[in-house]
């Protein structure tokens, strides 16, 4: 029998808490790998963004050419917004697999 078990339940919890940490930056990694990419719904704009949502690239197809500068703004700031809701949703989905629910307590978006 441990002599301090006190001390064996932090020394358990301190172990549960890297591997945690480990599997986070494990999935993080994973997401920086895979950028969202999304077309508006026109086809007129492509948009990159990365796993903070942070724009990589903006694409405007010959179909977006057509488009008045407003129509094509609007089409540009939409796509990245759903975009970035996109990311947001795959990393808090990522969270959810490593914390389960306790993921919810930390909302994202």
């Amino acid at each position: 029998m441990a002599e301090y078990p006190a001390l064996d339940r932090l020394e358990q919890l301190a172990s549960g808490l890297d591997d945690l940490q480990f599997q986070m930056n494990r999935r993080i990694e994973e997401l920086q790998a895979q950028p969202v990419e999304l077309e508006s719904e026109s086809g007129a704009v492509r948009v990159t963004v990365d796993h903070g949502g942070r724009v990589d690239r903006v694409d405007i197809t010959s179909r977006g050419m057509r488009y008045s500068p407003d129509q094509l703004g609007a089409e540009i700031t939409g796509t990245i917004r759903r975009a970035q809701r996109e990311a947001t949703r795959r990393l808090q989905d990522s969270m959810r697999e490593v914390l389960g629910s306790a993921a919810d307590d930390y909302p994202l978006g």
